[in-house]
């Protein structure tokens, strides 16, 4: 987001009225193209083969590109604190979903997990709490914190299933 590329992410985040400290807080990012990313990781030492098995890069006719790319970058973290996933948004209007999540990954299924159940686990370790609210997606449960609401995950377009109310 610092960088002059991410000049529409960064227009994005103040539309929404999305504090720097929920950016901070969220973890919220920007992925500024389609190749940046399989060269940073090639450069790390990961193979093609690991970022695909991961989630984070596809590949098509040969060519491996960010499965995210230009979108705006929403880590997915579980109640452990790591980060399993990623969930990205389109800036732009297209005819396709503007939400898309990394696929699912043997540390990650969206049956499995919820948005922001990381800092709900925080919460309820300092302050306690005795219900929560259960929001559709990502943006939905930052505008909600952004209120003041900090009881709040997603289910990330998901029904919730059992294995997340087992999970809360």
């Amino acid at each position: 987001l610092k960088k002059d590329q991410a000049y529409k992410h960064v227009e994005y985040i103040l539309k929404r009225k999305i504090s720097a400290q929920n950016v901070a807080r969220f973890g919220i990012g920007a992925s500024l193209n389609f190749s940046d990313l399989p060269k940073h990781l090639l450069s790390k030492g990961y193979t093609y083969q690991e970022m695909t098995l991961s989630g984070v890069v596809d590949s098509k006719d040969g060519r491996y590109y960010d499965a995210l790319g230009e979108r705006l970058i929403i880590p997915i973290i579980n109640q452990f604190n790591q980060v399993v996933a990623f969930g990205g948004r389109l800036l732009e209007k297209a005819d396709f979903a503007k939400y898309k999540n990394t696929r699912e990954t043997f540390v990650f299924s969206k049956s499995n997990n919820l948005y922001n159940l990381n800092n709900l686990k925080k919460l309820k370790n300092e302050k306690g709490i005795d219900n929560v609210i259960i929001v559709e997606g990502y943006m939905d449960t930052i505008s909600l914190d952004k209120a003041g609401f900090n009881n709040v995950v997603a289910s990330m377009g998901t029904l919730l299933t059992k294995d997340q109310a087992r999970i809360l």
